[in-house]
């Protein structure tokens, strides 16, 4: 019996911190794993609630990638090891990032176009160097190579001419 009052204790508590939003499976395992409860009985409540569609990873991996668009997009690198820090199992990480639309070529032009547009850099060939040195450290710090970078805004300047 013990047992089965754990389990309803865990459960209320998983759905109440929830709220009425989605979560990841890893971040209730985390949750309720601070709380004490033992290990079976945590990953039937991650089942239960996964059922109930309380727990749902792949949502939550969308939703996180949703969040990293536009000009706060990132590279994959970095972009796993968010989505691990919240969670989500590696093998819902490595289906979320298999599509197309976010490999490092191209959610990089979303981030250089909505960051860095062709008008801000400089006509003064020494300043527009000094800029795109400092959009390439940003761009790093992003996740995304500096090779990778450097053939973005290469690309950019080629489509212009």
């Amino acid at each position: 019996m013990k047992d089965g009052l754990q389990y309803s204790e865990a459960r209320n508590k998983a759905i109440a911190h929830i709220g009425i939003a989605v979560s990841s499976s890893g971040k209730i395992r985390e949750y309720l794993s601070g709380l004490g409860y033992d290990r079976d009985v945590i990953e039937e409540v991650i089942d239960q609630l996964i059922e109930d569609k309380y727990v749902d990873d792949y949502r939550y991996a969308r939703k996180v990638l949703k969040t990293r668009s536009g000009d706060k997009a990132e590279g994959r690198l970095k972009l796993e090891a968010r989505l691990e820090s919240c969670g989500i199992p590696s093998e819902v990480i490595r289906d979320v990032l298999s599509d197309d639309a976010y490999s490092d070529e191209n959610t990089i032009m979303d981030v250089i176009y909505d960051r860095f547009p062709p008008e801000s850099f400089s006509s003064d060939p020494r300043q527009a160097k000094k800029e795109l040195a400092k959009a390439i450290r940003y761009l790093e710090s992003r996740g995304y190579s500096s090779a990778l970078a450097l053939a973005s805004f290469r690309k950019i300047v080629d489509d212009v001419e």
